[in-house]
């Protein structure tokens, strides 16, 4: 089975961890890619900082990859609950789908 990362699109605003266990910062999604986003962090003072390949909080990779940990991880803003409860639903939806082609072309 693979990760599906949770829906987003450009121009959202989510939340940017640099590190495990961080405060988040407010960012903007600029480019999203099938597993990553690149994202514009928000810092006080200073404008903001381009992210690239910002993984979210609960792809599976970042357990064993140091260099994907590197570059932060992100995640819905608390607000965005509907965004959140439509991506699971769609990741329900694609797993079933997979299984279900598998058993078809077997």
């Amino acid at each position: 089975m693979s990760y599906a990362m949770p829906a987003a699109n450009l121009g959202d605003w989510v939340l940017f961890y640099s590190h495990e266990g961080a405060e988040p910062v407010i960012a903007i999604v600029q480019k999203v890619g099938q597993r990553t986003l690149i994202l514009w962090a928000l810092s006080p003072g200073y404008g903001g900082v381009e992210k690239p390949s910002v993984h979210h909080k609960d792809d599976v990779g970042l357990v064993d990859n140091a260099e994907w940990k590197k570059a932060g991880s992100w995640a819905h803003k608390p607000n965005d609950t509907r965004m959140v409860i439509l991506s699971e639903k769609l990741a329900a939806l694609e797993q079933k789908v997979e299984i279900l082609s598998r058993r078809l072309t077997k």
